[in-house]
């Protein structure tokens, strides 16, 4: 079963072999934080407008490169607390419906293929302009299209990045894709939420929607940083390292 999923990972696909819990494994992952956050730069303070107690984001604009359910998570609830939120997709494919009507609402919508110049172009006028950007792809992908954090803030000082990964950074655990339900199984939820006869899942994306959520959090955190002691901030989270933190509690 590995050596098919590794085969398949190197085709570009997202498989994984079922596989009990690795408690090593899983005690390193949480010496590492939870949210990993950085500072990748020098600005002055920026502010992103008036302070509204029910919206508390109005003013801030927020580019979302992000797919499936965890970093429409994130970003959806930017928009819920009043943030000026544009998801920027490809042409093809095209995301699922009912994904996009659940985590859709508040945000608008455009499609760029940022491997074009011109696209890619007009994406760099609407980073100009942004406070925050979210990004869900594989950090390799990013690299390759001149979109990982520290390209990001260097050319935009000022912008707060969020990043989201299925199993980590760096290395070759950025170039493989992956969503919770295969985190789950690689990382032994599966086998345990199981029967001797087959394994099973949670009954939710959990490692999707916490992680999405606790983005969130650290995103707005983060814009308050900026407002009062400038730079340009990253933030970045793993489901495995969500699972790992799962793993951890009591049972």
């Amino acid at each position: 079963a590995a050596e098919l999923a590794d085969a398949v990972t190197r085709e570009g696909g997202m498989c994984v072999a079922v596989a009990g819990e690795d408690p090593r494994a899983d005690d390193e992952l949480r010496r590492r934080p939870l949210i990993d956050v950085a500072r990748l730069g020098e600005s002055e303070g920026s502010s992103t407008g008036t302070v509204d107690a029910d919206r508390p984001l109005a003013g801030a604009r927020v580019l979302d490169l992000t797919r499936v359910i965890a970093g429409p998570v994130t970003t959806r609830t930017l928009a819920l607390l009043g943030a000026d939120v544009l998801r920027i997709d490809p042409p093809a494919p095209a995301e699922l419906g009912w994904q996009h009507l659940d985590s859709g609402p508040g945000k608008r919508s455009a499609l760029l293929d940022l491997r074009s110049a011109g696209d890619a172009a007009r994406f760099d006028e609407l980073l100009a302009g942004a406070d925050a950007i979210v990004l869900g792809y594989r950090p390799s992908s990013l690299e390759r299209l001149g979109l990982d954090p520290a390209t990001l803030a260097a050319r935009h000082p000022g912008l707060v990045v969020g990043q989201l990964a299925a199993w980590g950074f760096g290395g070759t655990t950025g170039e493989r894709g992956g969503f919770d339900s295969l985190v789950q199984a690689s990382s032994g939820i599966a086998l345990i939420e199981g029967t001797p006869d087959a394994p099973g899942a949670l009954p939710a994306q959990a490692l999707d929607h916490a992680t999405g959520y606790l983005l969130a959090a650290a995103m707005i955190t983060l814009l308050r940083r900026r407002s009062v002691d400038g730079g340009s901030w990253l933030a970045r989270m793993s489901l495995r390292r969500t699972a790992a933190e799962l793993l951890g509690l009591p049972r």
